[in-house]
């Protein structure tokens, strides 16, 4: 099998730039909401040194059967606050990623309007059998993404 697939998702939030990068970016604020539905991060397993070349670790776990998680080691080679972040990673403990093949992940904030945000996630290379399925992962966390800043941040609009 040969990975040669980008998974590419786009969804628009009603929130500032500043907003969304910080949930994205900031530990305490990341574990209330990486995850799709079923699974969760293990809060104390997330470090970031948020810079180009700083490190960044977390778990996900299967919520009916903790045993099962899935770490996340990555390098951020590219780092500009509240526009982008780049990171190299290791994945392992999913089935559908070869942990010896890197990834890489672009998130971009674009300003939309008065106070919206375009954000944009880059992803991959994967195999064509799991891309779809990894895609389906990214838009669930949106939408958790979407309740977290709707609840913590509603008045931020």
């Amino acid at each position: 099998m040969t990975a040669n697939v980008m998974v590419i998702v786009e969804r628009q939030f009603d929130y500032p730039r500043q907003v969304v990068f910080r949930a994205w970016t900031a530990p305490e604020e990341m574990a209330q909401w990486r995850g799709s539905p079923g699974w969760h991060v293990e809060a104390e397993t997330v470090t970031s040194d948020l810079r180009a070349g700083g490190r960044h670790h977390h778990v996900k776990l299967r919520d009916n059967d903790p045993s099962v998680r899935v770490t996340t080691d990555a390098v951020f080679t590219e780092y500009f606050e509240p526009d982008v972040f780049v990171a190299r990673q290791r994945i392992t403990g999913d089935p559908g990623i070869d942990p010896d093949r890197p990834l890489e992940l672009r998130v971009e904030f674009t300003k939309m309007g008065r106070d919206g945000t375009l954000l944009r996630i880059v992803q991959g290379p994967y195999d064509a059998e799991v891309a779809g399925f990894h895609s389906k992962g990214w838009e669930l966390e949106l939408g958790r993404l979407q309740e977290f800043l709707d609840r913590t941040a509603g008045g931020v609009r």
